[in-house]
């Protein structure tokens, strides 16, 4: 009986790790959607790749962000994305995105050509 309670739990543990993964992975997405919209290039493949996912511990920072809330800090779960874009339709260029928590610590694109 213990056996299946302990195998219940598990279970249970990784579908609510495995749901919230998926709820930040379109977190990510939309927020890569927007800045490619704002920055007049294309998301190619409309998809996000999980690069590295592990725990850090960010200091504490008096600064603040540009939606002036406080960054993150202490124990987080950072996830790195990778992602393709394109500026002119023919070159692929990398960019990368990275999570601490749910809150975005970096947004960057390679550098490309404009069009």
């Amino acid at each position: 009986m213990l056996g299946w309670l302990f195998f219940l739990t598990l279970v249970a543990a990784l579908f609510l790790f495995w749901s919230r993964e998926q709820q930040a992975k379109l977190q990510a997405l939309a927020l890569v959607r927007r800045h490619c919209q704002q920055e007049d290039v294309q998301l190619l493949d409309d998809t996000l790749m999980l690069e590295s996912l592990r725990i850090k511990r960010l200091p504490k920072l008096a600064v603040v962000g540009a939606s002036n809330r406080p960054r993150p800090s202490g124990w987080q779960l950072l996830r790195r994305y990778r992602f393709e874009f394109s500026s002119t339709g023919d070159e692929r260029y990398a960019g990368e995105l990275i999570l601490a928590g749910r809150r975005l610590l970096q947004l960057q694109l390679a550098p490309h050509r404009i069009h």
